[in-house]
């Protein structure tokens, strides 16, 4: 054989072998095996460099599948290949953030921007991370643009029968409407002395509240907001402290507080201490995020007021631009009497994480449930009972689910269906493990060849029937393929 057709064939050789393990690391990855999906990888990329830019093309395309897992193992294959691509670490840090591993997205986030500080989309991101959104890039960056050009404090108004009883100036976005509440009605300046009677006889209508509410903190509240509004700073602080030391979990109190020792005793640090231990306890208060941003900005502490202004557009964008959730609620119902539930699902599964009530999750499981998305529905009844562990209908509902792919896998090996048998009793102990399903799935495993999956499933059945303990030692990747 000539030496040029030798070479030829080697050439030839190298390319189908290439080939090859490219093929098998896609099947691999597809089926979660990723250990061996790597390796495969790895090495058709080194034979073949081709397959590099395959392998970005598979990412994205298990990105747009939602096939986040399998993205992100493509994705770090590649990154130890091209360990300066700051692009891929942010889309790879995006897939994680989707997982839910918020801590390892923050690394590649904060890698990327070692290698580009400038890198917008990253810095963005990396500031999702630290109150856990998963929303990225443009539209992140979108909802976050929305609410930066508040910049001001924010207050909670009078309450109870007294609400809108003084204009309260919290900043509005609609920047080509100026509003002036302390303009009179009719046009004509009321003298110094005007609103110093004004101001007294107001005051006293709000004593008169305190002394027949019998010290009520919404009453006590009131009184504090209006001495803050009127810039009378000590009777402020001492009406809202009190308030405060009798409901110290209610927001408003709180974040009120925090305003006037900002505003009025220019102590910003232990501003800053109330909001953040507001925010501790009302995590969800759009409020105190906003005072946080601001306060910051005021600070110049840039990074702290990007994370801020970035939570705060995320919350006001699940509240459809309202700081409070009431409207949004009342539309959420709306929908779902109408059966909009692609409309509905994002609202209920918004208010059901912010306000932990069985009725969103249980509305949010019903329309999961009529839109055949088993998954989530059996995700969110378990949410409801973490929330409220003695919700007898959502662990009757679990039950049942999973009793059906057991009956449906007993059918199946009846009709000496074994691969389909093992398929449904694999979707069965996903949704709720028994020690007898375990069993049936060693069986079958054992009778199909799969003696790592076999032993593995004997493990689970001993752990769960009390013979053995759970150890870290006993998962395997092929045990991974079905928890």
């Amino acid at each position: 054989m000539a030496i040029w057709d030798k070479l030829f064939q080697k050439g030839d050789s190298k390319d189908k072998e290439a080939k090859m393990l490219w093929e098998r690391a896609q099947k691999y990855f597809e089926g979660k095996l990723f250990n061996r999906a790597l390796k495969d990888l790895s090495d058709a990329i080194t034979l073949q460099p081709k397959y590099l830019q395959e392998a970005m093309d598979l990412m994205q395309a298990f990105m747009m599948q939602g096939n986040d897992e399998q993205a992100l193992s493509v994705g770090l294959a590649m990154l130890k290949m091209d360990p300066q691509n700051f692009e891929l670490m942010n889309k790879l840090g995006n897939a994680l953030r989707k997982l839910g591993s918020f801590s390892k997205a923050k690394r590649l986030y904060t890698m990327a921007l070692k290698i580009n500080p400038r890198y917008t989309e990253a810095k963005y991101n990396l500031a999702a991370c630290s109150f856990g959104i998963a929303t990225a890039d443009g539209e992140l960056i979108r909802q976050t643009k929305q609410v930066e050009a508040y910049n001001q404090p924010r207050r909670y108004e009078f309450m109870g029968e007294r609400a809108g009883f003084f204009p309260v100036p919290n900043q509005a976005l609609e920047t080509d409407k100026d509003n002036h509440p302390e303009d009179s009605d009719d046009g004509e300046e009321k003298s110094e002395e005007d609103h110093a009677q004004m101001s007294e006889l107001m005051a006293g209508e709000l004593k008169n509240d305190v002394a027949a509410t019998q010290g009520a903190w919404e009453a006590i509240f009131n009184l504090g907001l209006f001495y803050d509004l009127t810039n009378m700073g000590e009777l402020a602080l001492q009406n809202m402290q009190k308030t405060h030391e009798m409901v110290p979990d209610a927001p408003e109190p709180a974040n009120n507080l925090a305003v006037i020792i900002w505003k009025h005793k220019k102590d910003l640090e232990k501003a800053e201490s109330l909001f953040l231990k507001n925010l501790t306890t009302n995590k969800f208060d759009r409020t105190t995020v906003l005072n946080l941003a601001v306060l910051y900005k005021e600070q110049g502490k840039a990074f702290q007021t990007l994370k801020f202004y970035v939570y705060l557009g995320d919350l006001l964008n699940k509240s459809m631009g309202d700081f409070d959730t009431e409207q949004v609620q009342g539309h959420a119902r709306d929908l779902f009497e109408r059966r909009k539930y692609m409309e509905a699902i994002p609202f209920y599964a918004n208010l059901a994480k912010e306000l932990g009530e069985d009725y969103w999750y249980e509305k949010l499981a019903t329309m999961y449930y009529n839109q055949k998305k088993e998954e989530l529905y059996i995700k969110t009844l378990r949410e409801l009972l973490n929330v409220n562990p003695h919700h007898a209908d959502a662990s009757q509902k679990i039950g049942v689910a999973a009793q059906q792919y057991e009956e449906e896998a007993r059918e199946k090996m009846d009709k000496g269906s074994r691969r389909q048998a093992i398929q449904l009793f694999e979707k069965a102990v996903k949704i709720e493990e028994t020690p007898e399903r375990w069993v049936e799935l060693a069986q079958l495993y054992e009778a199909e060849g799969e003696e790592i999956l076999a032993g593995n499933a004997l493990k689970k059945w001993k752990v769960l029937s009390g013979q053995q303990e759970a150890t870290e030692e006993h998962e395997s990747e092929a045990g991974e393929a079905l928890t």
